[in-house]
């Protein structure tokens, strides 16, 4: 790893990430240099013009101007386009830089010193927006919580450096040597945008979200946003200002009365600007980042107003030392103001605009710093217009008062800020009342089924309808009986549920129990949960999500919590020792199921329903609502699970994220090689394709015999191929131990017998490539794949041998895999089919009429996939019906652009 690559890494910063934000760093150096040159001018001047005064006047006059000069940024920003604003923005600084230096050169007046300091005022307001206007389109909100303490970062070296300038400054006129570096920053800062803009598309746009449930009213939307967390964000920040701009009121002075020469007056000043700088720029670059990961928002937002408020509360200890004391008590208040703001309460304040839309969000950004921010300035003036010379105990007071307001809006804004982030992944059209269940139809019932309709209940009655749970002919109609049984079947259920060997008939009745508010259906399911087969606990997790939560329960569902991540470390060491890479994908798979079983036991422990709205979220294509997802997951789960789940859902190598669980669970055993675990656990832990490959990858000088005596008489056909084939090299490597495993089992002679003897098809691995092959599954995992083999029937046609007419009922999916077919209107061929190619999809879904015939061209192997078996694999594995929809999706659009053209 190289020595940036580190850095990087050290940061936060992904390697995608590094060149924007070096762009980012270096634009916000150049707007810090010119910003506190022509800060530290303005504050030169104003000190030497009777600052009592002159200070209130000139924040009074800068809040006006800021002002005016927000909303005319507001007015070209939704006008002109962002990228166009940003680049003219620049442009209008360089020209107020000339405009300052001509006042600095020329006026020694209070009114110039005043104009000095509001232009200065303009000029940050203006570089501020449209900084973080680029930042804002650029960043989503994840990114934000990572990388906004970075690229803020830029400006601390670079108003260090000013402020040591600031103290080698010791005439009026080497102020315009000042004015002219900044010039020159300024215009560096002008061809970074320029540079930005020709390497990312900075376009404001989002997706279309739901209507808001309280919105501002209408005639408030101007000057409040239209979001509650819009509306207290302006009135927090305007709170802070006016207590921020206090306190440097108060530093300015109090330094300017303890030392009456102008040069040590700058000294002073210089000094503690380099210091405060410093130190906020390392505390961003090595506290921040790691203070949100591990605090969260809310406490980081609150350190501001809460740290200054007990700050204040030492008041009459600096006081009574005396004028020394006093002057190093304001001097330690205005440093740590400005620490925090700078490290802690901007980055964060900043990423609370992310959740909302592209557009909301710059046009909140522009009110609450262009309009909010410049009203609490031009508050704190008045105050201290209004305060009695020399009463710092009073400007103190109003100040506290205001600390304890701001806190209690910092707390509205946050829980405005998590209804945002809900409103951001919640659906866009909400239904009135939830769908009622079709009922199951009841033509396919047995004649048996039926009679059961008059029985008396029992529960040999009640067992024999689970039973018929597993037959196709009576499912349906032993499935309703049993709905409508109710909560008089649970006993049965429960009992089904711990000791049934069918797997379906356990999800089945899983999902009827999931239909039962009883405690004892909850019960059920939470038992059927802890079971070690994690096949089992999806299905008991998919019914509890109809159930009502208890939060008895949660000691036994934090622990399920805990074996999922503890998994998930198993699996991504495998990943990171795995040197084969189907193995590799396969482990992936399962990485994806542990993240869906998190997700349904999160739904037990915590509002369901921001779950949901984030799971859904976090595998959307488009980044916004993906860094949304996890901004409610980080605000609303434990940080243990939390950084467990944030870690498996971003990308990254897998030993990192191996070694990140590790630093997780400290605790935990060192993990077994992931092979042995595998074939260990087997179809209870993994989906029959891992535990093949795990079989393929055995090495034969470690094969256990009893280990692997389980997939020999599996049902799946896939792990009995491997198995037997990882017996045949433990044979070849330990002949002896074979032999006498052969004497000790006599049934596995008579197996390997009917293995060999069995007629030759294609193999259950290659059903599996020929899926993959199959635009219709290509982009389905081989994990999913695999639960499709069992229902794939072979079949086959002689040349010119009919395989389905026009008209006939379509109940069939055909994949051929050697020789060719036609499909004909009467005479007219309309297509040929040959290798890998699909037809009669639609049958998958939907019983009608074939639209034409199919006949074989040529002597012709085909799989055959029935509707009916496709439905139970849909059951179990949802996964399969997304790329068929997918690929139906686009012959569909195809179909049209060609109907259309």
């Amino acid at each position: 790893m190289t020595l940036l690559a580190r850095w990087q890494h050290l940061l936060g910063i992904r390697p995608a990430e590094g060149r924007t934000v070096g762009l980012f760093f270096l634009h916000n150096f150049l707007l810090g240099i010119g910003t506190i040159l022509v800060y530290v001018a303005a504050n030169v001047v104003l000190l030497e013009n009777h600052p009592e005064t002159s200070l209130p006047l000139a924040y009074g006059a800068s809040a006006l101007l800021m002002l005016a000069a927000g909303q005319v940024y507001a007015h070209y920003e939704h006008r002109l386009g962002l990228q166009t604003v940003a680049v003219r923005v620049l442009l209008v600084v360089v020209v107020l830089m000339g405009v300052i230096g001509v006042l600095v050169a020329t006026g020694e007046s209070v009114a110039a010193a005043v104009a000095i300091m509001a232009g200065y005022r303009v000029i940050y307001l203006l570089t501020n927006l449209e900084f973080w206007g680029v930042s804002a389109v650029v960043f989503d909100v994840r990114q934000g919580r990572r990388l906004f303490s970075v690229i803020s970062s830029g400006d601390m070296p670079a108003k260090a450096l000013g402020a040591v300038l600031a103290v080698l400054v010791h005439h009026h006129a080497e102020l315009l040597w000042l004015l002219l570096l900044a010039f020159g920053a300024y215009v560096g800062a002008l061809l970074v945008v320029r540079a930005t803009n020709r390497t990312h598309a900075v376009e404001v746009r989002s997706a279309a979200r739901a209507v808001r449930q309280q919105p501002v009213a209408a005639p408030l939307r101007r000057w409040l946003g239209s979001s509650r967390l819009v509306l207290t964000m302006c009135l927090s920040l305007l709170v802070v200002a006016a207590v921020t701009t206090g306190i440097e009121y108060a530093f300015f002075i109090n330094v300017k009365e303890r030392f009456h020469d102008q040069a040590l007056v700058m000294r002073y000043v210089g000094t503690v600007l380099t210091l405060t700088y410093l130190l906020a720029m390392l505390l961003k670059l090595a506290v921040t980042g790691k203070a949100l990961d591990r605090l969260g928002v809310r406490p980081v937002l609150l350190a501001l107003p809460l740290v200054l408020l007990a700050g204040l509360g030492f008041f009459g200890l600096g006081g009574a030392l005396g004028p020394g004391g006093l002057l190093l008590y304001v001097c330690g208040l205005f440093l740590v103001q400005e620490v925090l703001r700078r490290a802690f309460f901007d980055p964060v304040f900043l990423v609370l605009f992310q959740p909302l839309p592209a557009e909301e969000r710059l046009q909140a950004h522009t009110l609450v710093k262009g309009v909010y921010e410049p009203l609490g300035m031009g508050l704190a003036g008045l105050l201290l217009l209004l305060t009695p010379a020399a009463s710092l105990g009073f400007t103190v007071s109003w100040m506290a008062v205001l600390l304890v307001v701001a806190s209690g809006l910092l707390y509205r804004t946050y829980q405005h800020y998590l209804g945002e982030l809900h409103h951001a992944v919640s659906p866009r059209f909400a239904a009135s009342e939830p769908a009622p269940t079709p009922a199951l139809p009841q033509a396919i019932a047995t004649s048996w089924v039926a009679g059961l309709e008059s029985a008396p209940i029992a529960g040999a009655n009640v067992q024999l309808l689970v039973e018929a749970l597993a037959a196709k002919t009576s499912r349906a109609a032993a499935a309703e009986k049993l709905r409508q049984l109710g909560a008089a079947a649970l006993p049965v259920f429960s009992a089904t549920l711990r000791t049934h060997p069918n797997p379906a008939v356990v999800r089945r009745v899983a999902a009827l129990c999931g239909h039962l508010p009883q405690p004892a259906s909850r019960r059920a399911l939470l038992a059927l949960a802890r079971q070690s087969d994690l096949t089992k606990r999806e299905a008991a997790l998919r019914a509890l999500r109809h159930l009502p939560a208890n939060p008895a329960d949660e000691a036994a569902l934090r622990e399920l919590v805990q074996q999922e991540l503890l998994l998930a470390r198993e699996l991504l060491h495998g990943q990171a020792a795995g040197s084969m890479p189907p193995l590799v994908e396969a482990l992936n798979y399962e990485l994806h199921r542990v993240e869906q079983r998190l997700f349904g036991l999160l739904q037990q422990l915590y509002p369901p329903q921001p779950i949901r709205d984030a799971q859904r979220h976090v595998a959307h294509a488009a980044r916004e609502r993906q860094a949304n997802a996890l901004e409610i997951l980080d605000n609303l789960i434990d940080r243990p699970t939390y950084q467990g789940l944030q870690t498996l859902l971003e990308v990254g190598a897998a030993a990192a994220k191996a070694a990140r669980f590790d630093r997780l669970l400290p605790a935990a055993p060192v993990p077994a090689p992931i092979l042995a675990t595998i074939v260990e656990r087997g179809e209870a832990g993994f989906t029959d394709w891992t535990v093949s490959l795990a079989l393929d990858q055995w090495p034969a000088d470690r094969i256990d015999f009893l280990l692997l005596l389980p997939h020999l008489l599996s049902e799946s056909r896939l792990l009995r191929e491997s198995a037997v084939a990882a017996l045949a090299r433990w044979a070849e490597t330990r002949p002896a131990a074979y032999q006498a495993a052969l004497r000790q089992n006599a049934f596995l002679a008579d197996l390997l017998m009917r293995h060999a003897a069995a007629p030759a098809h294609v193999s259950a691995a290659d059903r599996v490539a020929v899926l993959q092959q199959t635009a219709l599954f290509a982009e389905t995992p081989a994990s999913v794949l695999s639960a499709i083999v069992p229902i794939m029937q072979e079949v086959k046609f002689g040349a010119e041998e009919p395989i389905f007419a026009k008209g006939d009922l379509g109940t069939s999916l055909f994949i051929v895999h050697a020789g060719e077919v036609g499909i004909f209107t009467g005479s007219r061929q309309l297509a040929t089919f040959r290798a890998g190619d699909f037809f009669g999809e639609l049958a998958l879904l939907d019983a009608e009429p074939r639209s034409a015939a199919a006949v074989a061209q040529t002597p012709t192997l085909a799989f055959r996939l029935d509707q009916e078996d496709f439905y139970d694999v849909m059951e179990e594995r949802p996964e399969v019906l997304r790329n068929i929809l997918r690929v139906l999706c686009q012959r569909l659009r195809k179909q049209n652009e060609t109907g259309n053209g």
